[in-house]
């Protein structure tokens, strides 16, 4: 166990004998216990991406210092293989169909690449001091860009979501960074993870044509990304740099961006509560009977404005959606007219696959999340709407002034635990909604919208094949624009518009309950807190004192603890 999940489980502990001492209760004390135990079983996955030709097995092989991984092998073999340092070396393979494994010899790996279609994902255990030095870290040697679009979306969409870290190859060969490659690392910040970048095959250029294309890749990584990756080429056998890089990455850090959100929210929770009976303890009991009513009454709205009003809703959030998100579509493919063109010139059918399968997607992805996370918002503030009694109530007995702005601010916050209870919604416990909870919102969306796109494109495809194949003289590029523009982006628009709503509207609902239920869930847990308060308010003078200070002290112990994370990995 490394120092940053002994710091997390330690404080994990901590607050646990707090809430205890101070008597809170609610699933605080199960929400700290998961918080712990996540931390604990944490995989920190580091994908190896980049095109088939980018030299992505070759470099992972000179970083184990061993061959290993399979070289020049066909794309249709590719299969995202995580590795492990083990005292027994072995494959894993993950079936698809049932998620079963199939296990094999490290010298039978060309026999597991063979199979790729059958599999998930191989997990490759190997006794290797380069893997034991890199530990928590799990390198994947991802499929290229170029693998049938069956492997290809499997892959991208299963290790988008759950990378912390990416180590990115381009060849020298490519020249620049080609657009899909560009549009993965646009999808890489999107998820707010970082990167490092390598421009492989760096000694099949001499030093002055290789320092003039380092400066040209790293020219566009500062014009088009946010992080601050530099460039750094690799001539054959170079593995170590990448091995020392990732030495470099900071675990304490990664691990405390994952975390420290979730720490603090439970912080400032255990504080609401505390002042929440402070504040009891000291009010007429008469006007906390009101409170409790107001309480009540709120519960009650809130479940006929989930009844009633969900339809309503619905309707109002899934227009408005599903129009932005093809209007981020439509751009995206505007934006890609001139690649798509040059592609299709060159008579490529797959290339034309690919290429629109990842234009859509990566624009679906990027759009979804950023839409969802103001939807959550949208939905609370009418959610909360329905509270304004209950919070002149808290204000007017001064029991709590910003009662519903703490709720309506915990219920955004939590955005990854709403979301854990919507089908594709993974762990509730994860970084906000760009962490696998939002991931697996916008996965479970977007995988059967791209299923419909990948049916359509042998149509769509087929139709430009028998217009231009093969043709690229300047005047018949002119008409495969047209072709675009006219025909192929409205069609796939048109299928897309088609298939959105009903995957929308399924998880508008599904959202609109979740936030109504955290909205009740919270009020629940005040209410308990000021029952519980009153019915072990003590006559004594000297015993409410007492526990008084208690609640103070505990309450200056969890504060203590909020400094401490906020402080941290900074």
């Amino acid at each position: 166990m490394i120092e940053a999940q002994k710091k997390i489980n330690g404080w994990c502990g901590v607050l646990t004998e707090k809430i205890n001492t101070a008597g809170i209760s609610g699933g605080t004390a199960e929400k700290i216990s998961a918080l712990a135990e996540d931390a604990r079983e944490r995989q920190l996955v580091v994908p190896v991406v980049g095109s088939f030709s980018a030299g992505k097995s070759s470099m992972i092989n000179s970083l184990l210092g061993e061959n290993v991984l399979t070289v020049d092998i066909r794309p249709e073999t590719s299969l995202a293989t995580e590795l492990y340092n083990s005292p027994n070396s072995f494959i894993e393979a993950v079936r698809s169909n049932d998620g079963g494994i199939d296990k094999y010899k490290v010298e039978e790996i060309d026999r597991v690449k063979g199979n790729a279609a059958k599999y998930q994902y191989a997990r490759l255990y190997l006794n290797n001091d380069r893997l034991r030095e890199i530990q928590p870290l799990v390198l994947v040697d991802m499929p290229g860009f170029d693998s049938p679009l069956d492997l290809h979306n499997k892959a991208i969409l299963a290790y988008l979501e759950r990378g912390c870290f990416y180590i990115v190859l381009s060849s020298v060969e490519e020249g620049t960074i080609s657009k899909s490659l560009e549009r993965k690392l646009k999808e890489i910040e999107g998820w707010g993870r970082e990167f490092a970048f390598f421009l492989s095959k760096a000694n099949l250029r001499p030093k002055e044509s290789l320092d003039q294309l380092t400066a040209h890749f790293q020219e566009q990584i500062d014009d088009t990304f946010e992080s601050p990756a530099k460039v750094v080429p690799l001539e054959t056998n170079s593995g170590d740099k990448v091995l020392q890089c990732l030495k470099k990455i900071n675990i304490n850090r990664v691990f405390g961006s994952i975390y420290r959100d979730n720490l603090l929210d439970l912080c400032d929770d255990i504080i609401s509560a505390i002042n929440l009976q402070i504040n009891a303890s000291k009010k007429d009991a008469a006007k906390i009977s009101e409170a409790i009513k107001e309480m009540e009454a709120g519960i009650e709205k809130l479940n006929k404005k989930a009844s009633e009003e969900q339809e309503e809703m619905r309707r109002r959030y899934s227009g408005s959606l599903v129009s932005e998100v093809i209007a981020d579509v439509g751009k995206a493919l505007d934006g890609a007219l001139e690649e798509l063109v040059g592609v299709t010139a060159s008579g490529n059918q797959e290339e034309i696959k690919r290429t629109l399968n990842d234009i859509v997607r990566s624009a679906l992805s990027v759009s979804f999340l950023e839409k969802m996370e103001g939807l959550t918002k949208e939905i609370s503030v009418d959610f909360s709407k329905s509270l304004d009694g209950l919070d002149k109530v808290m204000k007017d007995i001064d029991l709590n002034e910003n009662f519903l702005k703490e709720i309506t601010g915990k219920v955004n916050v939590l955005q990854g635990e709403l979301l854990s209870k919507i089908p594709g919604g993974k762990d509730a416990l994860n970084i906000g909604f760009k962490g696998l909870a939002g991931a697996g919102l916008a996965m479970s969306v977007i995988n059967p919208i791209i299923g419909i796109l990948v049916m359509l494109l042998p149509e769509i495809i087929g139709g430009l094949m028998k217009l231009f194949g093969g043709n690229t003289k300047d005047g018949q590029k002119e008409k495969i624009r047209s072709e675009f523009s006219g025909r192929v982006f409205p069609d796939i628009k048109r299928g897309l518009r088609a298939e959105i709503p009903a995957q929308i509207d399924g998880q508008i609902d599904l959202m609109i309950k979740a936030v109504g239920e955290k909205y009740k869930e919270q009020i629940e847990k005040q209410s308990e807190i000021i029952k519980t308060q009153m019915a072990e308010r003590s006559a004594n003078k000297e015993e409410a004192e007492a526990k008084q200070k208690q609640l103070e002290a505990v309450r200056g112990g969890v504060q203590n603890i909020a400094g401490e994370i906020r402080a941290w990995g900074k």
